[in-house]
């Protein structure tokens, strides 16, 4: 009869902590960090990692006695056990262990740090003055000559976010600066997020220092909440090579259109617009694949498209045409699985909205 009771109390809690072992696996799956994408990130991803493993392993060692301990030494009468008063050895153990581990994440925290806090080199790379306002960004690329009228600004709106075009390989320099509340300038796959604080004048702004080591589109948003509209705060960085850095920055100070980000490839979809109407109100593409979108403009009126996801961020941005007869590719970056929606950003009317399938 006891050993039905206790194979029984053994099953329940079997049921019971099975579950919670199963879900805490998943949950410590979505703690991974996102792949890094800079130089920095990359320590801090290798430094995460450590500590997530270092606290799997104490949170395993520790549970683990304490269930030994709850079917090994439960109560099966009413005599007290064996009492144990002190044990210099265990004492000495659970004191020295922590201490090493306390010890190593300092040692590689400091290492860490150094990395992203380690400045480039001043006579390469890009100094981007990032000012954040409720709600959002504006980065003015500053001039080496130091006149204003030679720096270039890009400034977002909550239904259009701006672009940070960056080189890749090469120290991208941040000044933040915050014209009202504080904001934090942050990119998942950078690992790294800075405040904007509206420091009385005089007082040193929170500069960043990066180098993307990887071409590509990385979605940035405003990490610290700071009024109604936070959620639309958002922005993109574009990393690209030097060569089409410089010509997206000439253009961008002459006041042309820049040109693509990435050079067009992969599946060419076609794109017509005539009578302040698109030909398609329905696009599918692979997924995790880049593509090309040819946009034709066979009227006298400026369009461009737009895509976004489901929460509204935007993913790409094509040239603005003017037609009659005009005609582009623009690369489309890859694009994990879901339904976009694509849209005319000057005539965001029914007939200009379509949805993009991407599966």
């Amino acid at each position: 009869m006891p050993t039905t009771a206790a194979r029984s109390r053994l099953r329940t809690a079997l049921r019971v902590v099975v579950p919670l072992l199963v879900l805490a696996v998943i949950a410590g799956c979505g703690m991974i960090p996102p792949e890094p994408k800079t130089d920095a990130a990359q320590s801090v991803f290798t430094l995460y990692n450590i500590v997530l493993a270092m606290g799997a392993a104490v949170f395993l060692g520790v549970e683990g006695f304490i269930v030994y301990s709850i079917f090994r030494y439960r109560r099966r009468d009413d005599r007290l056990p064996p009492q144990t008063h002190g044990n210099t050895v265990i004492e000495i153990i659970w004191t020295a262990i922590p201490t090493v581990i306390v010890l190593i994440l300092f040692v590689l925290s400091v290492v860490a740090l150094g990395r992203v806090e380690a400045a480039g080199d001043p006579a390469t790379g890009v100094d981007i003055e990032v000012d954040g306002f409720q709600w959002q960004w504006q980065f003015r690329y500053l001039d080496d000559d130091d006149d204003p009228d030679n720096d270039y600004s890009v400034v977002g709106s909550p239904a259009s976010p701006p672009v940070m075009v960056v080189p890749v390989g090469e120290p991208v320099r941040l000044v933040l600066l915050s014209s009202d509340v504080i904001h934090s300038w942050y990119v998942p796959q950078f690992l790294i997020k800075r405040d904007l604080i509206p420091f009385p004048e005089g007082e040193t702004p929170n500069t960043l220092e990066f180098t993307v080591s990887e071409e590509g589109i990385y979605q940035g948003q405003c990490a610290e909440f700071c009024g109604d509209l936070h959620a639309e705060m958002t922005f993109s960085v574009q990393a690209m090579p030097r060569a089409q850095f410089d010509q997206w920055l000439a253009d961008g100070k002459a006041g042309r259109t820049p040109p693509p980000s990435v050079e067009p490839g992969g599946e060419v979809i076609d794109l017509t617009a005539n009578d302040i109407a698109f030909d398609k109100d329905e696009i599918s593409v692979a997924a995790d694949t880049g593509w090309t979108l040819r946009f034709n403009n066979e009227e006298d009126v400026i369009h461009n498209v737009v895509i976004v996801d489901a929460d509204n961020n935007e993913v790409f941005r094509s040239g603005d045409l003017t037609g009659p007869d005009a005609t582009g590719d623009f690369a489309v970056p890859p694009l994990p699985a879901g339904e976009y929606t694509f849209y005319c950003e000057y005539h965001p009317v029914p007939e200009m909205t379509g949805t993009l399938t991407v599966q």
